[in-house]
């Protein structure tokens, strides 16, 4: 089977997936990106991509609103979808020019296309952008064979849309979470000398990884840290870059914090894992589809505090005794959870216990047995109505 992906850019999370489904007997895999990738996301991409991989020249049509806003136009996409022969076409979302393009010549021979989708509802929109967005998103729903929505909240999504649950099969932006949980117990066992040489020997440490932009909250999770009724020799390391750090900067100086948060700034993805293997907690007071980084703490046995519009809250958050979800936004809730989990004695065992489960489902072979499964039902379906209707 010939599978084509279309999709915006290279990732840490989702390459590695598509080296394990090129390695399913009878896949042929190829995947086309849009660009080689965001300045707001400058990761190196020197991982492997085990699978045929292009990268497609073409134009970021909303370039002018800045660094973290994208609409990809790659006018050759369906030249080289049309050669490949494909038998079924991945498309990576709706917001780009070039996905409608894919969707559209899709449409037009007859093969099957599957709508990626990592967004949800618990994020409030103004009313005239569900106006326009509602029959936009039920056109492509309707025409698709099926989707991989990130999880729950993103399955909710498109079955609000009219998707029927039988054609959805969750697919999530997954890190190698048996790597890191590996690299993480690894490192754990000199955690105490690396914290003393990062100068993080006295108390608890609470993490963020993030772009700093306002989405993220990371000006609450200041205060809330600010706020919270806990040990003066605590700290907050804020790792990650964005156009908010001079105004953060400035907040944890005239709060009188400057010598309990740090700010490290951007980090290649491995070189995050160090941090998780030195910290007490994790904390992402955000709004955002779905929450790579919440995966990555757990898996490294990191209790985690995250807000309900965070994506992926309903399917890895599977205990109290792995973390908290607050309401987002709420400076109270937010400071009370911090104050409890930073007061605790942080159980690497307990996380590692009851979030394995978790662990396991998030393989990145099993995730694509069941992509490939979807795909080949979705075939199937659409063999059978041709056949039916003739």
């Amino acid at each position: 089977m010939r599978i084509a992906v279309v999709t915006p850019i290279p990732t840490p999370y989702r390459d590695p997936f598509w080296n394990e489904v090129a390695r399913l007997p009878d896949v042929d895999l190829a995947v086309f990106y849009c660009s080689a990738g965001k300045s707001d996301r400058p990761w190196d991409n020197e991982w492997e991509c085990n699978f045929e991989s292009h990268i497609m020249p073409g134009v970021n049509l909303s370039r002018w609103r800045g660094s973290s806003k994208s609409t990809f136009w790659n006018s050759g996409i369906v030249k080289r979808l049309r050669a490949g022969r494909y038998d079924a076409i991945i498309i990576g979302g709706y917001n780009h020019v070039t996905m409608w393009a894919a969707m559209r010549f899709a449409a037009r021979q007859g093969i099957p296309f599957f709508l990626m989708c990592e967004s949800h509802l618990k994020k409030e929109r103004q009313s005239w952008k569900r106006w326009i967005k509602r029959p936009v998103v039920q056109w492509v729903v309707k025409h698709a064979a099926g989707g991989f929505p990130t999880g729950t909240l993103a399955g909710r999504y498109l079955e609000s849309y009219g998707a029927k649950p039988s054609t959805l099969a969750h697919v999530p932006n997954a890190p190698d979470v048996e790597m890191i949980a590996s690299r993480t117990s690894d490192l754990r066992s000199r955690r105490e000398q690396l914290r003393r040489e990062y100068g993080l020997d006295g108390g608890p440490v609470a993490l963020f990884v993030g772009r700093l932009i306002p989405m993220k909250r990371v000006d609450l999770l200041i205060r809330a840290f600010h706020a919270a009724p806990i040990s003066q020799s605590a700290s907050l390391v804020i790792v990650g870059d964005g156009p908010m750090r001079s105004e953060l900067e400035t907040m944890v100086a005239d709060l009188g914090l400057t010598s309990r948060v740090r700010f490290v700034g951007f980090l290649q993805p491995p070189n995050v894992v160090e941090w998780y293997s030195l910290a007490d907690l994790f904390v992402l007071p955000s709004s955002e589809p779905w929450g790579v980084v919440v995966l990555e703490a757990l898996a490294s046995g990191l209790p985690v505090i995250v807000t309900d519009e965070v994506g992926c809250h309903p399917d890895v958050v599977n205990s109290p005794l792995v973390g908290d979800i607050v309401p987002a936004g709420q400076l109270e809730e937010l400071t009370s959870a911090l104050q409890r989990r930073l007061s605790q004695a942080n159980a690497y065992s307990t996380v590692q216990k009851e979030w394995g489960p978790v662990l396991q489902s998030l393989c990145y072979n099993r995730i694509a047995h069941s992509f490939v499964k979807n795909i080949r039902t979705g075939n199937d379906c659409r063999t059978t109505s041709v056949t039916v209707a003739h």
